[in-house]
């Protein structure tokens, strides 16, 4: 009986792990979704970087039209295949496509679901984190990680700083040592 239990035991949960698991084929046609998008994701942009005289307001519009397919798309793969990242494809998906999704209602609706592809490790810990303080900076609230932003903190707020990072598996920041 023991052995029976075990037998089922450990055929449930090589059904769960292989479920997971992505075909050759699979992680090629992802690779290949990705790297438009991440093709995609500078159409425009660098447009209005080579060529400042054109209307900016015009091709920002393209761009978020295409930004909007490609995050559809992308929250598609995350939800069918999980995060798209070395450690699921073969192949880390840009840290700059994420970002282009991070508006409240992107901070909404992705969140949990980041989360989620964080905590089964499929996610970098500083993708999410980069993420999530530009959300939340796009929104003119206070970062939450001490990612995303170049400048050196002290006291209190590396304090908390430290905290949140640690939550989420991310190293200390090294901050300064006198406040003043």
């Amino acid at each position: 009986m023991r052995i029976g239990v075990i037998f089922i035991f450990l055929l449930i949960i090589g059904h769960v792990s292989l479920a997971q698991e992505l075909t050759f084929r699979q992680k090629r046609c992802i690779r290949s979704e990705v790297r438009e998008m991440e093709k995609n994701d500078q159409l425009y942009r660098a447009e209005i970087v080579k060529h400042p005289e054109l209307d900016r307001d015009s091709l920002m519009q393209l761009q978020e039209a295409v930004d909007s397919v490609s995050r559809k798309l992308f929250v598609s793969i995350i939800e069918k295949s999980g995060y798209p990242s070395k450690t699921n494809i073969g192949r880390e998906t840009s840290l700059a496509l994420l970002l282009h999704f991070t508006t409240e209602n992107d901070l909404k609706e992705l969140k949990e679901l980041l989360l989620l592809e964080l905590k089964e490790g499929r996610m970098k810990p500083d993708y999410y984190a980069y993420w999530y303080d530009r959300c939340l900076r796009n929104m003119n609230q206070p970062i939450y990680f001490g990612q995303y932003t170049n400048s050196v903190f002290c006291g209190e707020q590396l304090k908390q700083y430290n905290e949140h990072r640690l939550e989420i598996g991310l190293k200390e920041l090294e901050g300064k040592t006198n406040c003043d």
